[in-house]
């Protein structure tokens, strides 16, 4: 905050605590012709004889609005150099609905308000999920204009917006970026404005990855790449994007890959269909069309231990692998991908062992006392944790050790690897606190593991976390416990975003899933294999652990 003007030391205000009402004059609109929004809100000005916490109160609810007006409403809140040097989109920060705000008055009778803390976003539109006791605090100095009116006149920069407005004027965004070899695409989770989401979206494509993702993942798109001076327009479901001259530099394959990195990311706008490129209005043409996943999951054979023995299921039926010998205890039981994918297991607690299906008998990979659950990637890496190290095997045996330096001091719980193997979860404690990070793999062009680099943690609201599962690009499924609570329950965790609840679910021990929340396995204490059926459960087997579907 800036110093506070003197002539706000000389008025004398009342130092109460004051609860702000929780509904304000925010109203449903139209649009504006030309933006994405189905709804707008609009906002009043400053009525005549506020008090300063009705002032800022007001002007909490404008700048809210501010989204479908360029606070316009919100500037008359403030003084004129306030308005002049406010920047509302320097920082996003989300409050909680339902958390009543309260102001108070500081020292020099600044009015300090307070509310429940979600999360932010920053100005590339990444989230940051805030701990569930956080709290927003911040100062507003007021003065008496020349019409005796109280105006701030000091404020930090940024938004305060409640969650359930964030959710009416934000649109999630995945920009999507390439492995490695640019066999698939990665999405890199952002939260725009609906009324600005194809210039945002673009623009933070050209500008690049998350710096925790920014070794593993490439481009297509040159650098110095800008939108063009014709900017982009929609019109009947086809955004039209002009580009900067830098985009000519690219020829070939690399334009069809610049373009599957643009369409994959405006498309997901609801209005936007298709995308047509261009530089000084002439077509920017892609002589060759590809189409990479950035979900590469098929429907798969689940794997399951049934009855002590690790089986396959498929249509209503288990059958047992074929193997020599059938090590005891087996658990933490993982599939890849494929038509005849990897198998391994963790047997008696300390063995990571490999489940042939072909006669032979099992290999051990690892051995210690903290083997975590350990995960298959596409291309057929085996991941497992061992105290604070991560190893990457193959089948055959090779291994490849890989440190981080967030896991100083920790032990691995279990590791996740995303479907298209640039990006894993990782579960692990140390000697207070349970954590979900996510990391980044960094692989050669053969997509052989070489390093782990950069760290998102995730989950802040979630305490214990039992078991993980990806369910779709950006999103994997928390077998969790909240803070506070005894019994676990299914939520929705993004790589950058709100936690959501998914389900309720008694007496859960591990899940597994396909592709979205309708896909989820759960296995229970007593036996049972539950598969996720419309808001209830089907049972699929009663004397099952473990399921396993790809990954």
């Amino acid at each position: 905050m800036k110093r506070l003007c003197a002539v706000l030391c000389a008025v004398t205000l009342l130092s109460a605590c004051t609860s702000l009402p929780t509904e304000g004059p925010v109203n449903a609109t139209r649009a504006p012709d030309g933006t994405n929004q189905t709804v707008g809100f609009y906002a009043n000005g400053p009525r005549e004889g506020s008090t300063p916490e009705e002032i800022v109160y007001g002007f909490l609810t404008a700048s809210a609005a501010g989204l479908s007006d360029d606070f316009e409403v919100a500037r008359q809140f403030l003084s004129p150099q306030a308005s002049e040097e406010w920047r509302p989109l320097e920082e996003v920060r989300i409050y909680a609905d339902a958390r009543v705000p309260v102001t108070t008055r500081t020292e020099t009778q600044a009015v300090r308000l307070s509310l429940g803390a979600e999360g932010s976003i920053d100005p590339s539109g990444r989230f940051m999920m805030s701990s569930s006791d956080a709290v927003i605090t911040t100062d507003f100095s007021l003065a008496r204009n020349a019409d005796g009116e109280w105006r701030i006149i000091d404020l930090d920069n940024g938004l305060l917006i409640s969650a359930t407005l964030f959710e009416s004027q934000y649109s999630k965004s995945e920009l999507h970026f390439l492995t490695a070899d640019s066999q698939y695409l990665v999405a890199d989770l952002r939260w725009f404005p609906r009324t600005t989401y194809a210039s945002a979206a673009t623009r933070e494509l050209f500008e690049g990855p998350s710096e925790w993702l920014s070794d593993a993942v490439r481009t297509a798109v040159p650098p110095g790449t800008t939108i063009g001076s014709r900017g982009i327009s929609t019109t009947s479901g086809t955004a039209t994007v002009s580009l900067s001259d830098e985009a000519l530099s690219v020829s070939g394959y690399q334009r069809a890959l610049f373009m599957a990195q643009i369409e994959e990311t405006l498309t997901m706008l609801s209005s936007i269909q298709n995308v047509e490129l261009t530089v000084d209005g002439v077509p920017w043409e892609v002589n060759q069309s590809i189409s990479l996943s950035s979900y590469p999951f098929t429907e798969s054979t689940m794997l399951v231990n049934v009855d002590g023995r690790p089986s396959l299921y498929e249509n209503g039926s288990a059958v047992s692998l074929s193997m020599t010998d059938v090590p005891t205890d087996l658990e933490a039981l993982t599939i890849g991908y494929g038509d005849n994918p990897p198998m391994v297991a963790i047997a008696d607690g300390s063995r990571l062992v490999t489940l042939p299906n072909n006669g032979s008998a099992p290999v051990t990979l690892l051995e210690g006392d903290t083997i975590g659950t350990p995960s298959i990637d596409i291309y057929d890496w085996i991941w497992a944790g061992s105290g604070d190290t991560i190893v990457a095997f193959t089948a055959e045996g090779d291994r490849v050790p890989l440190s981080a330096s967030w896991l100083d001091g920790g032990t691995v719980d279990s590791i996740h690897v995303s479907r298209e193997g640039a990006r894993a979860v990782v579960v692990w404690h140390n000697e207070t606190n349970t954590y979900m990070t996510t990391t980044a793999i960094i692989r050669d062009g053969n997509g052989e593991p070489v390093a782990l680099d950069g760290a998102l943690e995730l989950g802040a609201g979630v305490d214990e976390v039992l078991d993980v599962a990806w369910i779709d690009e950006t999103t994997v499924a928390a077998l969790a416990t909240l803070p506070g609570g005894s019994n676990p329950g299914i939520y929705a965790v993004p790589i950058g975003g709100p936690i959501t609840a998914i389900t309720e679910v008694n007496g859960a021990t591990s899940i597994t899933a396909g592709s979205g929340q309708g896909s989820l396995v759960l296995a229970t204490e007593n036996g049972q294999i539950l598969e996720r059926s419309g808001g209830g459960w089907r049972l699929l087997l009663t004397d099952g652990s473990s399921p396993a579907l790809p990954g």
